[in-house]
């Protein structure tokens, strides 16, 4: 009877398995169209059976000894880490894909066409300097030119002013998945406490948020024993079991922006993400967007440096009667080298001319005065007004209230630059173009780069003219020149050119990072198959299984009835 109670034994433990796997295999075939399933499988143990005499110590058959979750748990790590990876550079060439479309000047009026009718027009003006309607072109072409440049940087601060608005919103996600991930943390400690296997749904269920969270930022996960998880963003922990530090943002400011960043909520401390969303997103704003700002504002204060320098040394149709610079300094007795308006214009140690024109007799009387930059004298505002008052006769230079320069011309005289009467003469120093005096465009980067309103108003102020005669257009030629000319301001290239780097650069590096994208998701893709291919579930695969374990199922039922069969012919006898 001994033998047979353990045969029964037997075939009960084999019901009871085979049942309880048939029940894992179909919940691995219910669960698979759930992609944060993980797959299980029934682990079947044999068990000792008693001792049958002579030795003889037959098996009890198998018991479900657990139910594995099939994870490998370093790569999660990889594919969340080639996810995040994927997500940054999405987000990076987003934005590049519209500033590309910003530099595309299919449409002919952006800035690469502006600058060459800009200087296209001063061409024509060369051919007919006192022609008004040559001049109003010429007016027109410096407003496009400048509005273009203006637009453009608009267009680009809008876009990094949109991209930064994304990032509140994906830090409060964060800190909801965060906080999420730490009560499963708690949850999941609770429940495997008793010692009952692992909790596989609320696991499933924390690497799914984990998964969300690594999209978002580049984490890195480790395991405790007791099954909570650390959860770490660089050096930096975020979730350590239960607690969570939080996550928020912080505004800063500076050159004209607003900056958001993700800081730890308990700290005030910078989340130093490299990957995810949010990683892209800063670098998007930052180098893509904001950055470009950067360089349409170093190629307008070339521009306006280099056309006001040649404008400067030239002359209008007629000279001045007054004549107010178009730039205001922070101090008049400072030395106008270091004020940061004229920074921009780089003012140097030298000399410029006033030539004095007398209205009836047409006489002219030239001027010279010397700017020193560079020693224990440097000029001023100040010391440039009383040196003009002490060497030009017939013109009266004063200080405006916000420290410009003025100069006004006594009765029946005018005055211009450039010249002594006879020849040319360039100003060495800078000082006219740094001061905004006889100056084409105003401004100091596309924020504020126009046409001066002078010369707006009165076209006759163009300086086409070196030393004025009639069908003088020699100094229009020059500023048609800089087209090509390397410009001081742009090293090693011209202005023109300096754009078309600049757009260069833009193409090249949406390009990378449309092959950034590529290589990135093959590599997810590659990473993520081969998770599928250990956690996910395969419906041939389980349907084997479930057609295994059903006919296992079966034959310890068919076993169970021959052994109560024998059983009841037993108790016949014994009967």
């Amino acid at each position: 009877m001994g033998l047979m109670n353990s045969a029964l034994h037997i075939g009960r433990n084999a019901l009871l398995t085979y049942q309880d796997a048939l029940a894992v295999v179909g919940g691995n075939i219910s669960s698979a169209g759930s992609a944060d399933y993980t797959r299980l499988t029934p682990q079947l143990a044999p068990l000792q059976g008693i001792s049958a005499g002579d030795g003889l110590q037959p098996g009890a058959g198998v018991i479900l000894s657990g139910i594995r979750r099939n994870i490998d748990d370093a790569l999660e790590n990889r594919v969340r880490l080639a996810s995040g990876e994927v997500k940054r550079v999405e987000a990076e060439q987003q934005a590049l894909s519209h500033v590309e479309t910003l530099f595309d000047d299919i449409n002919g009026v952006g800035v690469a066409t502006r600058l060459n009718d800009f200087f296209n027009a001063f061409g024509d003006l060369q051919a007919n300097p006192e022609d008004v309607a040559t001049r109003d072109l010429v007016v027109a072409a410096g407003n496009g030119l400048a509005g273009s440049l203006s637009s453009m940087r608009q267009s680009l601060m809008q876009l990094g002013a949109d991209i930064d608005s994304q990032i509140p919103g994906l830090v409060t996600e964060a800190d909801d998945l965060a906080r999420r991930i730490a009560d499963l943390n708690h949850r999941i400690t609770a429940a495997e406490a008793a010692k009952r296997g692992q909790a596989t749904g609320l696991r499933d269920q924390r690497e799914a948020l984990l998964r969300q969270l690594g999209e978002l930022m580049d984490v890195t996960v480790r395991e405790e024993p007791e099954g909570s998880i650390n959860v770490y963003v660089g050096s930096e922990t975020l979730i350590q079991g239960a607690r969570v530090r939080g996550l928020t943002t912080r505004e800063s400011f500076g050159n004209g922006v607003v900056r958001t960043s993700a800081i730890f909520d308990d700290s005030g401390a910078a989340v130093q993400t490299r990957g995810g969303r949010l990683a892209g997103l800063a670098r998007a704003r930052d180098t893509h967007a904001y950055g470009r700002v950067a360089s349409i504002d170093e190629l307008a204060a070339a521009i306006i440096a280099d056309v006001n320098a040649v404008h400067a040394d030239g002359q209008g149709i007629a000279g001045f009667k007054r004549l107010v610079g178009q730039t205001p300094l922070l101090r008049a007795d400072a030395p106008i080298v270091s004020d940061p308006a004229a920074v921009a214009v780089s003012p140097t140690g030298g000399s410029f001319y006033v030539s004095v024109a007398d209205d009836e007799t047409n006489t002219v009387t030239a001027f010279r005065i010397d700017v020193r930059f560079g020693g224990a004298a440097d000029t001023s505002l100040e010391s440039l007004a009383a040196s003009i008052n002490d060497v030009v006769e017939g013109v009266t230079a004063s200080i405006t209230p916000d420290n410009r320069l003025e100069l006004v011309a006594d009765d029946g005289l005018s005055f211009t630059f450039g010249h002594d009467g006879q020849e040319a003469r360039s100003d060495t120093s800078g000082v006219l173009a740094a001061l905004g005096l006889n100056t084409f465009f105003t401004g100091t980067s596309a924020a504020d780069v126009a046409v001066s309103p002078s010369v707006t108003a009165d076209p006759n102020l163009i300086a086409a003219a070196r030393v004025y005669a009639i069908g003088d257009g020699d100094n229009a030629a020059r500023i048609a020149e800089l087209d090509t000319l390397v410009s001081a301001h742009v090293p090693g290239r011209s202005l023109v050119d300096g754009f078309t780097s600049i757009a260069a650069d833009v193409a090249v590096t949406a390009g990378a990072a449309n092959t950034a994208v590529d290589a990135s998701s093959s590599v997810f893709s590659a990473l993520n198959a081969q998770r599928i291919s250990i956690s996910g579930v395969s419906l041939d695969e389980e349907a084997i299984e479930m057609l295994k374990f059903e006919r296992a199922f079966q034959g310890a039922s068919r076993f169970v009835g021959k052994v109560d069969e024998l059983l009841q012919e037993v108790m016949s006898l014994v009967i």
